[in-house]
């Protein structure tokens, strides 16, 4: 407990705690329990938070105008472009499920025996297992290459909504990038692990990305593609005989120094963290 008695009278740690989880909207009661009148979350120019060695990240957010292009926040989500911090952040969370939807179109053709850049079929239920199993259960394979046929359609809904929620607010949603072609390897298995890193890299990404956010109508936008990207995190690693998580891996952040144990609290990513990994993916 003692973690938990410094986040309480140490406020850069109340601060980045309540961020990270206050922000996501995990309870009013949460909130009152741990900081009275700790503010409304909407000073986000440079919320502390930490790596997992327990060093202290700052971050600084500053705007400037580029190629007839708007970064607002050039410092925190290099290359995003947009009007404000909200515009910024959903652009930024516009990105990752443009290409988490590109990856899982991709592996459901190589799954499926299809061209890779053939189009989603308007029809889930055309698509049946061409590749081996990869030394999954019987049971296991079944279940996990449903997920890939289900998530595919879920993850392009994502981006529809993400991209829907930006022009419904007035801003302008990023294109489309095109994708290298992945290296899913050649069974369920293999495919399936790569799927569940990208879901483990996009559940880390939506909650750094989330404390940005200074408009908290948005905040439930991204609470519930924070909460689908670990739920597909979870079903995929449970199919593969791994830990549902959350694990801690290269890179992680953690919202406090130490936690209590590897699977209390989530990891995150800095959005620089997140742009910089994606570019492997565009061609």
């Amino acid at each position: 407990m003692h973690d938990f008695d410094e986040i309480v009278s140490n406020p850069m740690m109340r601060r980045a705690f309540m961020t990270r989880f206050g922000t996501l909207c995990l309870g009013a009661a949460a909130l009152g329990a741990v900081s009275a009148g700790c503010g409304s979350g909407s000073d986000n120019d440079g919320p502390n938070v930490y790596d997992g060695n327990g060093n202290t990240i700052t971050t600084t957010s500053t705007g400037t105008t580029s190629s007839g292009l708007t970064f607002f926040d050039p410092t925190n989500f290099p290359n995003v472009p947009g009007k404000s911090e909200n515009e910024v952040v959903l652009n930024f969370a516009l990105t990752l499920e443009y290409v988490e939807a590109g990856l899982y179109l991709q592996a459901l053709n190589v799954a499926s025996g299809r061209d890779r850049a053939q189009p989603l079929d308007a029809n889930p239920a055309s698509y049946t297992r061409t590749v081996g199993d990869g030394g999954l259960t019987a049971d296991f394979a079944r279940q996990a290459f449903d997920y890939v046929v289900q998530l595919a359609y879920k993850e392009r809904a994502h981006a529809t909504f993400v991209r829907d929620a930006i022009v419904a607010s007035g801003g302008t949603p990023v294109p489309e990038r095109a994708l290298k072609n992945a290296s899913f390897g050649n069974d369920l298995r293999s495919i399936g692990t790569f799927l569940q890193n990208r879901e483990e890299i996009g559940t880390r990404a939506n909650l750094g990305g989330a404390p940005f956010i200074t408009d908290l109508n948005l905040i439930g936008t991204v609470a519930t593609l924070y909460t689908t990207e670990a739920r597909h995190a979870a079903a995929l690693a449970r199919t593969l005989g791994l830990p549902t998580g959350p694990t801690r891996r290269d890179g992680d952040n953690q919202v406090t120094p130490n936690y209590p144990s590897s699977d209390t609290f989530e990891y995150f990513w800095t959005p620089t963290q997140v742009i910089s990994d994606l570019q492997q993916f565009f061609a």
